[in-house]
């Protein structure tokens, strides 16, 4: 069952191969900690905290999290991620979603203006309204600062 699971993450990223859901979510935050050029421990820290609190997959976080790296490198748009959440997600799991990425953005201290423009990238992607994408940044800011 875990090696199933693991086979989600290492699919290569190609216009005929389908996507899953874990996948598209991982590169999605990765996205974002990669938008300013920089890695931050603590934006490593918060992907990996993020996507153990999603799964079921222990341990194997660090794995799923290099194999998901690799094909967010490999990839050419963020659409191919976006349109597999579209396709699977609630509204409710999208908003959940762009508050993950807010954590990561912010996860450092420094939210750099290219974090903001993959976020809001993703956002409209995901058909999200505006004011969500303004709210849920207001939230979690509020939320790291207490």
């Amino acid at each position: 069952m875990l090696n199933l699971l693991k086979s989600l993450f290492s699919m290569p990223i190609d216009s005929e191969e389908q996507i899953s859901y874990q996948k598209a979510v991982a590169a999605l935050l990765m996205e974002v900690m990669l938008a300013d050029h920089h890695v931050a421990p603590e934006e490593e820290k918060e992907i990996k905290r993020i996507l153990n609190e999603v799964s079921d997959l222990g341990d194997d976080i660090a794995l799923i999290y290099e194999e998901a790296r690799k094909g967010v490198d490999e990839a050419n748009d963020l659409y191919q991620f976006t349109k597999v959440i579209n396709d699977h997600a609630s509204l409710e799991q999208k908003m959940q979603l762009l508050k993950g990425l807010w954590h990561v953005a912010l996860s450092d201290g420094d939210l750099d203006a290219h974090e903001d423009h993959r976020i809001r990238r993703i956002s409209e992607l995901l058909f999200m309204p505006h004011s969500e994408f303004i709210q849920t940044k207001l939230a979690v800011q509020k939320e790291l600062k207490q």
